[in-house]
């Protein structure tokens, strides 16, 4: 994914990781805000489809990693909830400790061929939030994490604040082919899958 140019169109996580911005003073929606989080997006090889080498789908350090900061808030009377990243919220799903985010928008890629204006990318992402307790006992490492919800006391509202300080979970990119008859996307579709462990930092 050509990050950088995806940034203004699309703001999937992965974009705003590298979009240049100044957001002063943030108003998140919802009257409930659970928390900002320093993100690091590690790929997952294993499970990623694309070339990971090309422009057209990461952009990674030398570990390959990249970083993302994002808030999580709810409506508590609506029952909404929402993701927001460098002030652009989009919509999260709240199921007891997981959360879960799906954006989809157009995405213009060079492996599309000129002329194709209509390619997309559908981003998933899936965490489970942890508690303090929660997160002391697996040593606030995600990899520690055995598929079910460590011990410790839930996620909840507290006089200092939400009670959350790590989220643990998947980003995931899928690409989509345009529709147009100038379009030749090669792949026509693939998927970057990624592993993404959360602090705290608010």
């Amino acid at each position: 994914m050509h990050l950088k140019r995806l940034a203004v169109a699309l703001f999937p996580a992965a974009a705003l990781a590298v979009a240049v911005g100044c957001f002063n003073d943030p108003v998140y929606p919802g009257d409930q805000v659970m928390g900002t989080f320093r993100f690091q997006a590690k790929l997952d090889a294993a499970r990623t489809t694309c070339d990971a080498g090309s422009r057209d789908f990461a952009q990674l350090d030398d570990a390959g990693s990249f970083y993302f900061e994002g808030t999580f808030s709810r409506d508590t009377d609506a029952g909404t909830g929402f993701f927001t990243v460098q002030g652009f919220s989009r919509d999260a799903g709240y199921t007891g400790q997981s959360v879960s985010s799906t954006h989809r928008a157009i995405a213009r890629r060079d492996s599309c061929g000129t002329g194709c204006e209509d390619s997309e990318i559908e981003e998933a992402m899936n965490v489970m939030l942890l508690s303090d307790s929660q997160a002391r006992n697996v040593a606030r490492d995600c990899k520690r994490l055995d598929g079910g919800v460590p011990e410790g006391d839930l996620p909840a509202p507290t006089e200092n604040g939400y009670d959350v300080s790590l989220a643990c979970g998947t980003l995931q990119d899928i690409f989509l082919p345009g529709k147009g008859a100038s379009c030749k996307c090669n792949p026509s579709t693939c998927t970057t899958v990624y592993t993404v462990s959360g602090d705290r930092i608010d």
